[in-house]
């Protein structure tokens, strides 16, 4: 009777020791490269640095983070793209990059299908309409009101020409029937100085770089663009429900790796990427960059991802904005 009692936990012990093997054997050789379309500093690489952090903490490989700026992040996915597809290198991609760049550059040195596959997503965020304290406007509909009054006089700067923050003016403007002027700068910070000098008056800016300016007493933030509050933020009214209905842009980050990879390579590397953002740690730095943590798999990334790339390029075909 002993043997039938022992023989199951013997057969249980042995299939839990093969499965970790078989899993094991899903991750990709190392050291594992984490590419960033971006100068040090910037969001894109603050997310990639935490989740390579406790990546190695929970899985004890190696990944090293690398910056490879240039081309709104089209150089780092070209770089992935050419790689052997095994998983080992990947790219800590965003909405700007992933979903609009197809559509502002009309070549790209890589196939933003078949050469880019998603594997998590990591953190999303809503962005903020950010006006100078000097416009007399309180709220969305007295902006509504007040451009409609003063067709092109007001001035609405972004940080550079088929950015999220662009596309976010663009789509407001058509969605609400106003005339706003777009002032391209060359960056989130010299945007920003100038709505707190009231150069221009207006801008879609990050959370994080929304509450700085908001803390200087030069701005004040009267929405935010996702379709519902912000927690960090309860009394800021949504775009959507201050006199835009359906109005809804949300900006995010995520881990991607070359196209053709093997789906359980990609798979093992979602779980690992999930594992990653559930750790309180993480979950706690993403949220101080005024983001939410937030992972989803391969699946569920990529519909994300192509949702996203099919609205911005209709607004970019709208507006005829091309970066080449």
């Amino acid at each position: 009777m002993a043997f039938f009692k022992i023989v199951p936990a013997v057969v249980l012990a042995l299939a839990a020791t093969q499965t970790t093997q078989a899993i094991a054997q899903d991750l990709p050789p190392g050291p594992i490269r984490m590419l960033v379309g971006f100068a040090p500093g910037g969001g894109n690489d603050v997310i990639a640095r935490v989740v390579a952090t406790q990546f190695q903490l929970n899985t004890k490989e190696t990944m090293v983070v690398e910056n490879r700026p240039g081309g709104g992040s089209t150089l780092a996915t070209a770089e992935m793209a050419r790689a052997t597809p095994n998983g080992s290198v990947l790219l800590l991609g965003s909405v700007g990059g992933q979903a609009i760049a197809p559509s502002v550059y009309s070549k790209l040195p890589y196939d933003p299908v078949k050469g880019v596959q998603p594997v998590s997503l990591v953190a999303k965020s809503a962005n903020a309409l950010v006006v100078n304290n000097a416009l007399p406007v309180k709220n969305v509909q007295e902006l509504l009101a007040y451009a409609k009054s003063r067709p092109g006089e007001l001035n609405v700067a972004s940080p550079g020409n088929g950015t999220i923050s662009h596309l976010s003016a663009e789509l407001f403007k058509s969605m609400a029937g106003v005339a706003i002027t777009h002032i391209p700068y060359r960056g989130d910070a010299p945007a920003m100085q100038d709505v707190m000098a009231g150069q221009a008056q207006l801008t879609f800016a990050s959370l994080p770089s929304a509450k700085a300016g908001a803390d200087s007493g030069k701005v004040r933030i009267i929405a935010v663009t996702s379709a519902k509050r912000v927690e960090t933020m309860p009394d800021v009214p949504t775009i959507a429900e201050s006199g835009v209905p359906g109005y809804e842009v949300v900006s995010w980050y995520g881990v991607f790796t070359t196209g053709g990879t093997p789906m359980p390579t990609v798979k093992r590397l979602a779980q690992e990427i999930a594992a990653v953002v559930a750790q309180p740690a993480v979950r706690n730095s993403i949220s101080k960059q005024g983001m939410e943590p937030s992972a989803l798999g391969p699946v569920e990334f990529a519909q994300l991802v192509n949702r996203d790339a099919q609205k911005w390029d209709k607004v970019v075909k709208s507006v005829g904005i091309k970066l080449d």
